[in-house]
């Protein structure tokens, strides 16, 4: 019985060598954390858009990548009109609680027509269509991407979406730019995970583009 035993212990460690020696699979690259997504800039406005002080410091948490896959899963399998939402990225004040804000992205059947927003947003000229209210901002764009149809190719309008809890503090015309910035760099980042084409026609770096008239 001793000589069995110590067999069975003499297998057993030289199995837990070889998961340890390098004979798993590879792990899968996660890509940008969510802390990486924002610029200086880009955190400060979701700080103001969440109304978190600036002596107060954020917790930003999420996998942009784990996102940008799950989205290509619900393309392929051919039902955009029940697409749900992927969370892209958390912002919590400090490290408790309940988000602050956050930001998400689904498939979208259609761009919303001119002028028939709701009388909470904006309208600017960005990508397919920009919608901006002081504690959310709405951008839809158009990606042509390889990574789609189990890699064959194909084009899909994204909808992305930052929304806070909380009223900011902030004017309106700097929360509705905060909201624009937040969900711009967020929809630019996300648009290099999926692959797409020309960053989605989205521009390098944001400004404030002009408000179009309902």
């Amino acid at each position: 019985m001793p000589l069995l035993t110590a067999a069975i212990l003499l297998v057993a460690g030289c199995q837990g060598e070889d998961k340890q020696s390098g004979s798993q699979a590879p792990a899968r690259t996660e890509g940008p954390s969510c802390a990486h997504v924002f610029s200086t800039q880009g955190k400060e406005a979701v700080k103001r858009m969440a109304d978190i002080p600036a002596s107060s410091s954020a917790t930003f948490l999420g996998r942009p990548q784990e996102a940008a896959e799950r989205l290509v899963a619900q393309y392929d399998a051919g039902t955009p009109d029940k697409s749900r939402a992927v969370d892209f990225c958390d912002v919590h004040k400090e490290a408790a609680g309940l988000d602050s804000a956050q930001v998400s992205f689904s498939l979208a059947e259609d761009v919303p027509e001119r002028g028939r927003s709701a009388s909470i947003f904006k309208e600017y000229r960005m990508a397919k269509a920009a919608l901006v209210g002081t504690k959310v901002g709405v951008l839809y764009f158009a990606c042509a991407s390889k990574q789609l149809a189990a890699g064959k190719g194909g084009t899909v309008l994204v909808r992305g979406e930052v929304r806070s809890r909380y009223e900011t503090s902030a004017p309106d015309s700097t929360a509705r730019q905060d909201a624009l910035r937040v969900i711009y760099e967020s929809s630019f980042s996300f648009s290099k995970l999926l692959g797409c084409k020309s960053n989605a026609d989205l521009p390098e770096t944001f400004t404030m583009p002009p408000e179009l008239a309902k």
